[in-house]
């Protein structure tokens, strides 16, 4: 879907309501990563606004449709997960990373030699997922299906 297609779809939400949603199409509670990609599709169109050339639209278009997107996409995810830091320190605070750390967790970049421990300074404190609720999946949905195609019938 284009930017301008997702321009004319909010407005005419905007003026008429919300149209009637469709059955609920998510992929299979295997693939929670593209459910999940799916339900910020649904709710903020968030893979149309990613995969749209944004080259023909103004800062200001940008910026807009941005905030929207911005606003329902984040209230997706207080609703449907929990997220914690996956280090307690802030941005900027220095910490001591153990010798034998869960590199999944913590990725170091720098001055990196040694078995550590490390010190350093905290760039981003990281995301851990502490709760997902997905829906309920109705059997037989493809699981590679993000989000369904829209048509609309005349």
């Amino acid at each position: 879907m284009h930017l301008a297609a997702a321009f004319k779809w909010f407005f005419k939400i905007l003026r008429e309501g919300e149209p009637a949603p469709p059955a609920p199409v998510f992929a299979s509670s295997s693939e929670p990563a593209i459910q999940l990609l799916g339900l910020l599709q649904k709710e903020g169109r968030l893979v149309d606004f990613l995969m749209e050339d944004m080259s023909g639209f103004s800062d200001a278009e940008i910026g807009a449709a941005a905030r929207d997107i911005h606003g329902k996409c984040r209230n997706l995810l207080k609703e449907r997960a929990a997220l914690e830091p996956v280090v307690p320190q802030a941005e900027g605070a220095p910490i001591e990373v153990p010798a034998g750390f869960d590199a999944s967790a913590i990725l170091l970049s720098g001055n990196v030699s040694g078995a550590g421990p490390f010190k350093g300074t905290v760039n981003h404190r990281g995301w851990r997922v502490a709760r997902l609720d997905l829906p309920t999946v109705p059997h037989g949905a493809d699981p590679k299906v993000a989000a369904p195609a829209e048509v609309e019938v005349r």
